[in-house]
């Protein structure tokens, strides 16, 4: 009997995990991080992000342009997504989104936007950007 509820147990946590990967409704939890160029004086963004299972590439976001990537917290709600970056006289790795402290930041939506000044995350649920990365990058002096 109990070798029959381990089973069945464990096959219902493979159908929930496997269930958090479809893109059937708008309730299914799925998250979708976007990070932003935000510099001034075209200063180009090389972005690198990747989470233990998924390395997302380097992309180059001219100002304006943005990456963004869609996924589901993983069961044990440990996700976690890191980016390097490179701009101007910067290079910087940080964690843009982290399930454990961003569960009561973004609810599907989670927006960044790096600029001159540092990296902004969105707050969704009170609307407000929160500066959370610190650098410098001085404007291109104009001849």
């Amino acid at each position: 009997m109990l070798k029959s509820l381990v089973t069945i147990t464990i096959f219902l946590m493979i159908v929930c995990a496997q269930d958090g990967l479809s893109d059937n409704t708008i309730f299914d939890g799925k998250k979708t991080v976007r990070v932003y160029n935000g510099m001034n004086d075209g200063i180009l963004v090389y972005l690198h992000c990747r989470s233990r299972d998924n390395d997302l590439g380097q992309h180059v976001l001219a100002v304006g342009e943005y990456q963004e990537w869609s996924f589901t917290d993983n069961l044990f709600g440990t996700t976690l997504f890191w980016c390097t970056m490179d701009a101007g006289n910067v290079h910087a790795s940080f964690e843009v989104y982290n399930a454990q402290t961003e569960e009561m930041n973004c609810s599907t939506q989670c927006n960044r936007i790096l600029n001159n000044y540092g990296g902004y995350f969105f707050i969704q649920y009170y609307r407000y950007w929160e500066k959370r990365l610190s650098w410098h990058i001085p404007k291109t002096p104009s001849f």
